[in-house]
């Protein structure tokens, strides 16, 4: 998930941990939770251990966003707020309050992230595999506003309360401006908004962090259960037009609106020694909202959609690969079995191999490597599991 995301969790969870602390004992917790909550991202500042585009791909989400790198995390800022004399003033039980505050922080974190496409492999070194929720967007709206509503009320004076609120409200209306949340999104975050404001008025700082954080799981509750139906619904659209099996769905809902996804399906075709990503947008009220209209439609900018589904499916467009070129890359080449070591959607075109999860123009992403001649092997590849070893038997 995106930073705000992570740092509003970092501060509903402060706020509900604090006791009856004093002003500056609430700034050291919250703090703390701020820093915990996205702690897990500082593996972008040795990424440069490995040259480039493989840095990024291989180290972000890599050694810290496991368990037993949380574990040392935690054991990391124990030893450094030991040191602080407004937490060594902390009453015993304030304190271990304080510690699981850390703890829970750090760890929301790796859940967070565990819930988009992106993925993450948690259980490393036990198991290199990684693992994809596909059910909530990297920026959304719905815990923006929530969780802001609960900082901006739990702030202690009327110019943190602004330094909160004014943020959220100008991100929400950039997404809206551009096209990224739908007017009826906008109109139902707009007045549950408002309601949730009204009610959080009258109620402790504790209780509006819970709620919040209540609020935000049922929401990504539902996310994770449209995921499950879009996955099935995906496959059942395409099965007029698949030769062989669909050996992955990656999933991408909507900012704000869990009816419209962005899919990517990958079907084998092994007699034809080839690979085929079918690339669209699925509604899942199609009646009601189509498919063309979802966000991720209209900003791919795709004229020609092919409907397939009975109108669920606007395929955006189609890249047949072929395996035998994967795999001889995959055995040839450490350079490419290095990026295959994040790739989950792999598209081999123009003398390059870029993973289509990031392509909102062909070829254009932060996974693109040149398929081109080096001398050795990158260094310092981590070992995780292969998203897309399936391919590579």
């Amino acid at each position: 998930m995106d930073n705000v995301t992570h740092s509003l969790v970092g501060v509903a969870l402060a706020d509900l941990s604090i006791g009856r602390t004093s002003k500056a004992q609430r700034s050291v917790f919250v703090g703390a939770g701020i820093i915990a909550a996205n702690l897990p991202d500082i593996d972008l500042a040795y990424a440069a251990i490995t040259p480039s585009p493989l840095g990024y791909l291989l180290h972000h989400r890599g050694h810290t966003h496991t368990v037993l790198g949380l574990v040392g995390l935690e054991a990391a800022l124990l030893l450094a707020y030991w040191f602080f004399p407004a937490v060594r003033r902390l009453r015993l039980s304030d304190r271990l309050r304080f510690w699981l505050l850390i703890a829970i922080a750090l760890a929301s974190h790796l859940t967070l992230d565990a819930l988009n496409s992106y993925g993450v492999h948690p259980f490393y070194p036990v198991d290199n595999a990684w693992y994809f929720g596909d059910a909530v967007f990297i920026l959304e709206p719905w815990v923006w506003l929530l969780l802001g509503i609960a900082a901006a009320w739990n702030g202690r004076s009327g110019a943190t309360r602004l330094a909160v609120a004014l943020p959220m409200l100008l991100l929400l209306a950039a997404a809206a401006s551009i096209g990224a949340i739908p007017i009826e999104a906008v109109g139902l975050l707009a007045v549950a908004g408002g309601i949730f404001a009204w009610a959080a008025s009258g109620v402790s700082p504790r209780t509006r962090a819970a709620c919040g954080l209540a609020m935000c799981a049922v929401i990504i509750g539902g996310f994770i259960g449209a995921s499950q139906v879009a996955r099935r619904a995906a496959v059942d659209a395409l099965h007029p037009v698949l030769r062989g099996p669909v050996t992955d769905v990656i999933l991408t809902p909507n900012p704000a609106s869990p009816l419209c996804w962005s899919v990517i399906a990958i079907e084998v075709r092994e007699n034809a020694a080839e690979y085929v990503l079918w690339r669209g947008t699925l509604s899942l009220a199609p009646g009601w909202i189509p498919p063309t209209s979802c966000a991720s439609h209209r900003i791919a900018g795709t004229r020609d959609a092919r409907i397939l589904g009975e109108g669920r499916l606007a395929l955006r467009d189609t890249h047949a690969q072929s395996l035998t070129r994967l795999r001889r890359l995959a055995g040839g080449d450490c350079w490419v079995r290095a990026w295959l070591r994040f790739g989950r959607a792999p598209v081999v075109e123009g003398g390059s191999i870029y993973d289509l999860r990031f392509a909102e123009r062909i070829g254009q992403n932060f996974s693109r490597m040149e398929l081109i001649s080096r001398s050795g092997c990158p260094s310092n590849v981590p070992d995780w599991g292969m998203p897309r070893a399936d391919l590579l038997r």
